[in-house]
């Protein structure tokens, strides 16, 4: 089996995450990474045996590399992709994809100037049961989809931050950090149409920790579908007791602006080399409850795959255990790169989803619905 040489670019908590993935995949093989922190590098090169680099730009020009996965702070995303397709190479870009539509834009013409694939991850879209679900609403078995709503509340704006990871005009925020997932499911589940407008508020609800915590909005499809979407990031509720019918353990809680020198060594422990092990998965992939409403049926998560409520009550369809961070990402981009069949998350549906997430924050900013006037390619 054909397995591509990956490079990681940007060795974070972000990508300690895809470790795991990489370590396990047949698919892929980690072969390369750049960092800043020498320790980091050392330590990956210890793993997996992977070539170092100080820069991004180096790893780019390492001719035994087949992809690049984009794991960099978000302000860095574009320049990184472009960098990475501008000398051959396939991509991944941890979501978001980019800070403005016009660095979208911008990655998505030099894959296609280069002929080379770009892919919009890391989505909770891929999950097996959103991908069942969106399965069998598309099956058209229950009748016409209606409705989608998908809830999550964590503890995600207490989490060590630094300053740049709760600040919107550098992609920062829950909006920015967290609705792509979201958006992304309701896309999955409505068959990829496009979204004609948004209405959404955001909402700061703790005034010694500057920064937008919690959003809500409001999707009308092109179909005639509509979807509602609602996070918090402020930790009072956990969205697994509704899912699952537990709760989850709490991260460590961090109280006031962000970058002090407590909150930054936090921080630095959450990486890659740091002391916080590294995280393990087990169970059905959870990012709060997502409900998807057809004609003659109500389906959503369960503990062990889905829940399907129709006329004759409550059925459950069992999916395998949770896959590793990566494993769809590494296995779309195998089938493209090396069967030729084309991406569904490409670049064009991670700017389309990228449109929603902007338009999250305009119409929260104007206080009404916004259109999506000049849309993307559908993909």
């Amino acid at each position: 089996m054909t397995r591509l040489r990956f490079g990681l670019a940007g060795v974070g908590a972000g990508a300690k995450n895809l470790l795991t993935g990489f370590g396990q995949s047949e698919l892929v093989k980690l072969a390369a990474a750049a960092d800043v922190r020498p320790e980091a590098l050392a330590a990956l090169n210890r793993q997996f045996g992977a070539r170092t680099y100080s820069s991004v730009e180096e790893m780019c020009r390492d001719p035994d590399l087949d992809v690049i996965w984009v794991a960099t702070p978000n302000p860095f995303h574009a320049e990184h992709a472009i960098a990475a397709l501008n000398h051959g190479k396939h991509v991944i870009v941890s979501k978001p994809m980019a800070v403005t539509l016009d660095q979208c834009e911008a990655m998505n013409a030099a894959a296609e100037r280069n002929g080379r694939y770009l892919l919009a991850g890391h989505s909770q879209a891929m999950a097996a049961p959103i991908r069942k679900m969106a399965e069998l609403v598309a099956s058209g078995e229950y009748g016409r989809l209606a409705m989608v709503h998908t809830w999550h509340y964590t503890d995600w704006f207490y989490r060590p931050r630094l300053p740049d990871e709760l600040d919107e005009a550098r992609g920062g925020g829950v909006v920015f950090r967290q609705s792509p997932h979201q958006v992304d499911i309701v896309r999955a589940i409505c068959g990829g149409e496009m979204v004609d407008s948004v209405s959404a508020s955001t909402f700061r609800l703790d005034a010694d920790r500057p920064g937008t915590g919690a959003y809500t909005a409001f999707l009308r499809f092109a179909g005639g579908a509509a979807a509602t979407l609602a996070y918090s990031g402020y930790g009072r509720f956990n969205a697994a007791e509704i899912t699952f019918g537990q709760g989850r353990a709490r991260t460590a809680v961090v109280r006031g602006r962000s970058g002090s020198e407590e909150e930054l060594a936090l921080k630095e422990s959450s990486r890659y080399t740091g002391s916080d092990a590294l995280p393990v998965t087990h169970g059905q992939p959870f990012f709060g409850l997502t409900v998807a409403s057809c004609e003659r049926a109500d389906i959503r998560q369960s503990p062990n795959g889905l829940y399907v409520y129709d006329e004759s009550g409550q059925s459950e369809i069992t999916l395998p255990p949770d896959e590793q961070r990566g494993e769809a990402e590494f296995q779309e981009m195998h089938e493209a790169v090396v069967h030729g069949r084309p991406l569904t998350h490409s670049g064009r549906w991670g700017q389309r989803t990228h449109e929603v997430t902007l338009a999250i924050v305009e119409s929260a900013r104007l206080g009404h619905e916004v259109r999506l006037s000049k849309p993307t390619a559908a993909i």
